[in-house]
């Protein structure tokens, strides 16, 4: 059982009462996709525009993970969404069945699919989404490590005019496992791939641990306001009001490394921006995963397709003694 902070508590208590003053008495009914039982296996319900999270309906909407290790799976993700905006100033508003931070609710679209596929689509002022959530499995060695949910958008303009857009990925994954709230984390980059991600503690480094990350990729990737890693509920905020984001991680100190020090954990969120311009009847493909593993976050993150980032051996890392003796505390502990 996790244990929510206070100001996740009452931001949860502010959509439940928005949805009664609704009138929607039960909560949002998000798809479930599930893949299976056991380490690195994943429970998640998304919406038709791909939100998911407690605060998006519910506590049954979260990301329930089990990551490799003794014990069993935890719920990992407060809210998790994509913002849009129209031009370049103004606000955004994410797309969500959810008030992701009282950005407003919007109808939740019809899911259709299977355990690990849904498919929707929706409008949203003359822009048409189809939208494709795939959740695979993610192996180290032979042995399943992590899951990888993949959100693939089809947007067209269906309108007699361009429009210029940006879609903002952004996620609070609250990680648990270790007891504490405060988390830690950091960005890789290079090769033509960027994750940004999430640790159960700062560790200062790219060590073997727990881990959620998100990666976002299509349209134009903009070389200031591209990223961030901040606190909750400050970087939610920022993003609905308009802010760009900073192109920093907070809580890396003087070096270059991009990962929050130890000794530095606080309530980790994260974002990434990209923009888009597509005249009358174009199309574009905007694609964002989010990975969840158990190990070193260069080592098992999934690559996108086309993208040359390298995945290092855990063995170079000492990952592989470290899975197995994980491994067999797990078995012992069931047994």
């Amino acid at each position: 059982m996790t244990t929510l902070s206070l100001a996740k508590k009452l931001s949860m208590a502010t959509a439940g009462a928005a949805f009664m003053a609704m009138g929607i008495v039960s909560s949002v009914q998000a798809f479930t996709l599930n893949n299976g039982f056991g380490d690195g296996t994943l429970n998640v319900n998304a919406d038709g525009y791909g939100s998911f999270g407690s605060v998006v309906g519910s506590t049954t909407s979260t990301a329930s993970y089990d990551p490799v290790g003794p014990g069993g799976p935890a719920s990992t993700v407060f809210d998790s969404g994509v913002a849009i905006r129209f031009g370049s100033t103004g606000s955004r508003q994410f797309l969500s069945s959810g008030s992701i931070g009282g950005s407003g609710y919007l109808a939740n679209p019809t899911v259709t699919g299977s355990n690990t596929s849904a498919n929707s689509s929706f409008t949203y002022n003359g822009l048409l989404f189809s939208l494709q959530q795939i959740l695979t499995p993610t192996y180290t060695n032979g042995a399943q490590t992590g899951s990888t949910l993949a959100q693939t958008y089809n947007v067209t303009n269906t309108t007699n005019s361009a429009i210029n857009f940006e879609l903002l990925r952004y996620i609070d994954a609250d990680l648990y496992f270790d007891g504490q709230l405060y988390d830690g984390g950091g960005r890789l980059a290079g090769n033509g791939s960027e994750v940004l991600f999430e640790t159960d503690s700062a560790i200062g480094s790219n060590d073997p641990t727990t881990f959620v990350g998100i990666s976002a990729n299509g349209g134009t990737i903009p070389v200031t306001g591209r990223y961030e890693i901040n606190s909750y509920s400050g970087l939610r905020s920022r993003i609905i009001a308009g802010t760009d984001l900073g192109n920093t991680v907070v809580g890396d100190g003087v070096d270059a490394d991009q990962f929050i020090d130890a000794g530095n954990s606080y309530d980790v969120t994260m974002a990434l921006n990209n923009l888009f311009s597509l005249e009358s009847g174009g199309s574009t493909v905007y694609t964002t995963n989010t990975y969840f593993g158990s190990g070193a976050p260069v080592s098992v993150i999934v690559p996108e397709p086309g993208s040359t980032l390298g995945l290092l051996a855990l063995s170079a890392l000492g990952g592989g003694s470290i899975f197995k003796r994980r491994q067999q505390q797990k078995a012992v502990a069931k047994a």
